[in-house]
């Protein structure tokens, strides 16, 4: 067995929370950088998209517009799609993400739709977002050249 699976060191309560109380310091301080760097993303400048961009849906051919159904909000999840490949060396993040979204009922009634994109074929990345598990989410590509 390795050190790094080895249990941490017994200590007394008091020097527990010595050190406790150090470590929330530095997490404060990573949890304010976080904040002010998301605070930043949030400023930066929006760029224009053609409303007409085509893309792939399940009926076929759709665009950008389509996708909002009409709601006045479009949350636009991105998976990381890898072409070719099996489930096992798609994204984990994309495709646990993805498998936990299911009743949209909620942010529609908020006049949003939610949105899965990739870049890669419809008809193979289409199962691990939408479907034939049961979700009710929207999932679309991009055209293949």
């Amino acid at each position: 067995m390795s050190d790094e699976l080895a249990a941490p060191k017994m200590i007394d309560r008091s020097t527990f929370h010595t050190e406790l109380d150090a470590l929330r310091v530095r997490e404060k301080a990573h949890t304010r950088e976080g904040d002010a760097i998301a605070a930043a993303r949030r400023r930066l400048p929006m760029v224009e998209v053609d409303g007409a961009t085509p893309l792939i849906g399940e009926r076929g051919a759709v665009t950008l517009l389509d996708v909002f159904e009409g709601r006045w909000i479009l949350i636009a999840y991105y998976f990381m799609w890898h072409n070719g490949q099996g489930a096992a060396e798609q994204c984990e993040g994309c495709t646990f993400y993805t498998s936990q979204v299911r009743e949209l009922s909620f942010i529609h009634s908020r006049d949003v739709t939610f949105a899965v994109f990739c870049q890669g074929p419809y008809e193979e990345s289409v199962r691990y977002c939408a479907g034939d598990r049961g979700r009710s989410t929207c999932k679309y590509a991009e055209p293949q050249a």
